[in-house]
């Protein structure tokens, strides 16, 4: 009850979001924790902030199950892809510095910066990195960097290979190796480390003293998230993987305390404490649309969705929401402000789930319609994701129907084994262990794996579970016309990664 009275005397200060109600904040706060437990999410943080204080800053549930840790305002989660808009934000200082230009070629900065063809890799600018409009399909490319030992410079050479499924500039694709690129601008031409930037410019200036800017920071800090992934009705946890060589496109650990004030800073386009970060003109070139993707049904009251430099922008009820997601193995979060209203609000969770989509909406309609008695989003995005597990399990039942029995088809262990090349990625070894096929993905020490025959020449694997969240995959071979393996091919069905971009050949 403290807590309450407490919360309410701070919205009686402020001059926006709510109507001041006792009624409004009980909703959302027995709505946050309902909905956590629907979800059966281990732990969640939850901040609304206006553009000079933070209105409401809540922890819920647990950031580690076993040693019964709970979350709080000040708990560190990976915010992920919610890293972009810093990448984008500071190519903007240097823009005001008159260190370049948004409308700069690439290539100009990155000589080894290259595309699928030519006309492309000539007229690729800073700009196109920030907006996602590549021509690639969503995440393409991102297997050549989670979790592997390849470089910064190394993934983006490799990206030449990927190949598009638009033309350049006319179809959004969301690309992390493009924001890898244009964080590589930033220390070509600041002459500091990307995370050294960032810290210089943004996380001191604005005190987020606890935001961290990699995963080797982690062991010296305290009141850190665990993540999580829930399977057969348990919550299993799964380490955490480093970020280094993506960093630009995701590498920020914060809370929602800390993640406020970067909020805050963008209410105020770009000042703030009468300090100026970035100027009000680049904030408008940031938050403007440059890349236009389709509604689909109109469930959500949206009319439109693009893509700015580094966020993602749509109406809702009339208003502009300026907003970014961002996906970790093992956590999900979800950013927005609405520069009209004056209000942002972070949501940081530790486990892959929707929930933060929904609380979003639940959020926009309580701040911009005062409807407590509204639609259930929660139940709603659970009840989707429930019709489409039962969906996908049907369909591994029909498919595993069709498997077959060890036959003559399928060769002795030893005639799988060997290195096999990918011109993108780098080699896959086969070996045999245990009387087993076992293969690891020698540029990704977290990806390895025993093998199980399914059918023919297909085997299924499973990675380990404490080290990655993805479901169980299949490896298949090719025979040449003298009937040897050729060729090795990967699928593991997720949203995230595209192992079939690959082909690796025997070598």
């Amino acid at each position: 009850m403290k807590f309450l009275k407490t919360l309410l005397a701070i919205l009686v200060v402020s001059t926006s979001v709510f109507s001041q109600t006792k009624e409004q904040i009980n909703h959302l706060d027995a709505y946050f924790q309902k909905s956590l437990n629907e979800w059966q999410i281990p732990g969640m943080a939850i901040a609304i902030v206006n553009a000079d204080s933070i209105v409401f800053s809540k922890g819920y549930g647990y950031s580690n199950i076993k040693k019964n840790t709970k979350v709080d305002g000040n708990t560190l989660f990976a915010v992920a892809s919610n890293s972009k808009a810093f990448t984008a934000s500071a190519i903007a200082i240097l823009v005001e510095e008159g260190k370049l230009k948004w409308t700069d070629k690439v290539i100009d900065y990155l000589p080894y910066f290259k595309m699928y063809d030519d006309y492309t890799t000539q007229n690729f600018t800073i700009e196109d990195l920030l907006c996602h409009r590549s021509g690639l399909v969503t995440f393409s490319g991102d297997l050549l960097w989670y979790g592997t030992t390849l470089t910064a410079e190394e993934i983006i050479k490799a990206q030449q290979y990927l190949k598009p499924k638009y033309d350049f500039r006319t179809t959004f694709g969301y690309s992390n190796i493009a924001f890898l690129a244009a964080g590589k601008i930033v220390e070509k031409v600041s002459g500091n480390s990307w995370a050294e930037f960032v810290k210089q410019h943004f996380l001191s200036p604005l005190q987020m003293n606890r935001t961290l800017t990699s995963t080797s920071q982690l062991s010296k800090s305290t009141n850190v998230a665990t993540p999580y992934y829930f399977e057969n009705g348990t919550n299993n946890e799964v380490n955490w993987v480093n970020w280094d060589n993506i960093a630009p496109a995701g590498a920020l650990i914060s809370s929602v305390n800390d993640f406020s004030k970067w909020l805050q800073l963008n209410l105020h386009e770009g000042t703030i404490n009468k300090t100026t970060i970035f100027n009000d003109r680049s904030f408008r070139r940031i938050t403007t649309p440059h890349i236009n993707f389709e509604v689909g049904k109109n469930t959500e009251n949206i009319h439109f969705k693009s893509y700015g430099l580094g966020w993602d922008l749509q109406d809702y009820e009339g208003y502009k929401v300026v907003s970014h997601g961002g996906g970790y193995d093992g956590m999900i979060s979800k950013s927005f402000f609405i520069p009209e209203k004056n209000i942002g609000v972070v949501i940081l969770t530790n486990s892959l789930n929707w929930l933060p989509g929904a609380l979003s909406n639940k959020i926009l309609d309580v701040i911009l319609t005062n409807n407590t008695e509204g639609k259930d989003w929660s139940a709603d995005y659970l009840g989707y994701k429930n019709q489409q597990a039962k969906r996908d399990s049907i369909q591994f039942s029909e498919i595993e129907n069709l498997r077959g029995k060890q036959n003559s088809n399928h060769l002795t262990l030893d005639k799988y084994t060997g290195v096999y090349k990918d011109k993108m990625y780098g080699t896959v070894t086969l070996s045999v262990k245990n009387n087993k096929l076992h293969f690891k993905m020698d540029k990704t020490p977290i990806f390895y794996a025993d093998l199980k025959h399914w059918n023919h020449h297909i085997f299924t694997f499973r990675f380990p579970k404490e080290l990655s969240s993805l479901p169980e995959g299949k490896l298949w071979f090719d025979l040449n016309k003298e009937g040897e393996i050729s060729k090795l091919h990967i699928d593991v069905p997720n949203p995230d990664f595209d192992f079939t971009e690959f082909e690796f050949i025997k070598q």
